[in-house]
């Protein structure tokens, strides 16, 4: 796989064009989630590498943490630009890319990556400077797509037969192109264990893009399907290797 570095990515056509109650909810969690491990204390410096938008970083500001929101894409940081003005948050905005970090070593308090990791051009480079500008006892949080979930590998199972009986369906769950990594949960981990020490790991959802997933609870009413997918998270929660999406909490190795 060529690995790039894309300076003028746009999130435009992220989501899908369809949202079934699995996708919402997934992307609801993977937030509440990432965040809630993030948790920044009133004054803490804190990095969101790979903003994007910029709309954790306010919520983030919001919290009482000194935010710096980071992109490579100057699309993305003109559209962060405008939703930090909009909130009236302190964030400070810096295009930049995870490989080299514009910031002194032993500076900040917390790292955090959401969705954005498998964009990036060289993770193993981005883990080192994560190491190297995290204060001692400081943190790092990455959420990352699982590619080898309970759903991706049922997608896979059950491929050659519902393409048999539905020639145009379209699985959900794969790489898009604009990705650099295919991640799972072994991958993660390696590529963090390098720098920094893992102090936990957790899942988020079980069953996004699992072939008419999405189909069948769309008509259900939306108490019984939160229910259902609540349970699900649950479960997840507690196995991130087969979970849809993985968020791991670090911390600078004492050796480095």
């Amino acid at each position: 796989m060529e690995r790039r570095l894309d300076l003028t990515w746009d999130d435009k056509d992220v989501f899908p064009g369809r949202i079934y109650p699995d996708t919402a909810f997934l992307f609801q969690r993977m937030e509440e989630k990432t965040l809630n491990q993030v948790s920044p204390q009133p004054g803490e410096r804190v990095v969101d590498m790979g903003c994007g938008r910029a709309a954790d970083a306010v919520k983030l500001a919001r919290c009482g943490g000194q935010v710096t929101g980071l992109d490579p894409s100057g699309i993305m940081m003109r559209k962060a630009k405008g939703l930090v003005e909009e909130s009236s948050t302190d964030v400070a905005l810096v295009q930049g890319v995870g490989e080299s970090l514009p910031f002194r070593s032993g500076s900040l308090d917390k790292v955090v990556c959401k969705g954005a990791l498998d964009h990036f051009a060289d993770v193993a480079k981005t883990m080192e400077e994560v190491a190297r500008v995290l204060k001692p006892g400081g943190e790092a949080i990455f959420a990352v797509a699982n590619f080898e979930g309970l759903s991706s590998r049922l997608s896979r199972a059950l491929c050659p037969l519902i393409r048999y009986l539905y020639p145009r369906w379209e699985p959900l769950w794969q790489v898009p192109e604009d990705h650099n990594y295919r991640f799972d949960y072994p991958m993660l981990k390696g590529f963090a264990s390098e720098y920094l020490q893992i102090k936990e790991a957790i899942g988020v959802s079980l069953l996004w893009g699992a072939p008419f997933w999405g189909v069948f609870l769309k008509p259900l009413p939306t108490p019984p399907s939160n229910m259902i997918m609540g349970l699900l998270d649950r479960l997840a929660h507690h196995l991130p290797q087969i979970s849809d999406v993985i968020i791991i909490k670090c911390t600078p190795r004492s050796t480095r």
